[in-house]
């Protein structure tokens, strides 16, 4: 179980969920999106790989009402649980990051049909970055002409001893929780490799100001995890 802190920032709520490597991911719940992750490159320098950016908040149904609320926190035995209700829709999203550097989002909802959860990534830390869809379907804005995104069959996650950490605080059952290996970003000039798994079959990236978004969107009801790797 990562620690967590819970402090106000500029009239928000903001969570840090902290591993024992000394990453960070922090929360606020204003859209109950993600503000900032920390994380050491292969140089052992500490990068803020995900940008503070209104567009990195929970959408349901594609609307933007769920967007600008403050959502109520809670923190569980596996990291931080996130609810906000408007009208006849109720969500919950739970953020947690183990010991072995994955960001797991689980979400799910009432009254709604499709919940997109879909972080910035910031260009600054992640200069130049090459992806690899793995979900047929997949749609990507290109950041550049000269870049092409292949696209491959997705592919059943086997579970194999030492193929994934196993954190006893934050397990994930990548098996039976239906994850599937969805894409893989990766920068060269960090060594920092992003591979997502997702129980959701539409992945979507595109450019932002000053980063790029890579996220899944799909059922009201999923889970999403991000793995991160140094790759010396």
């Amino acid at each position: 179980m990562p620690s967590i802190k819970k402090e106000s920032v500029d009239n928000a709520v903001v969570w840090t969920l902290r591993n024992n490597k000394g990453n960070e991911l922090k929360i606020s719940d204003r859209g109950a999106r993600i503000i900032s992750m920390r994380f050491c490159d292969k140089s052992y320098t500490n990068r803020f790989i995900v940008k503070d950016d209104a567009a990195s908040a929970v959408k349901v149904d594609g609307g933007a009402d769920f967007a600008e609320i403050p959502w109520q926190g809670e923190q569980l035995v596996e990291g931080l649980k996130l609810s906000a209700q408007v009208g006849d829709k109720s969500v919950s999203v739970i953020y947690s990051l183990s010991n072995d550097n994955e960001i797991s989002i689980k979400f799910e909802s009432t009254g709604a049909s499709d919940i997109s959860v879909i972080p910035v990534f910031s260009a600054d830390a992640l200069p130049d970055v090459n992806f690899r869809a793995c979900q047929d379907g997949a749609t990507w804005e290109k950041f550049a002409d000269e870049k092409t995104y292949p696209v491959t069959e997705p592919a059943e996650v086997e579970m194999e001893l030492g193929m994934f950490g196993y954190d006893l605080g934050c397990p994930i059952d990548y098996l039976d929780a239906g994850l599937k290996n969805a894409a893989v970003v990766f920068c060269e000039e960090a060594s920092i490799e992003i591979v997502v798994y997702s129980t959701q079959d539409e992945v979507h990236a595109k450019a932002v100001d000053g980063g790029f978004s890579v996220g899944t969107v799909g059922n009201a009801s999923g889970q999403v995890v991000y793995m991160l790797k140094n790759r010396r």
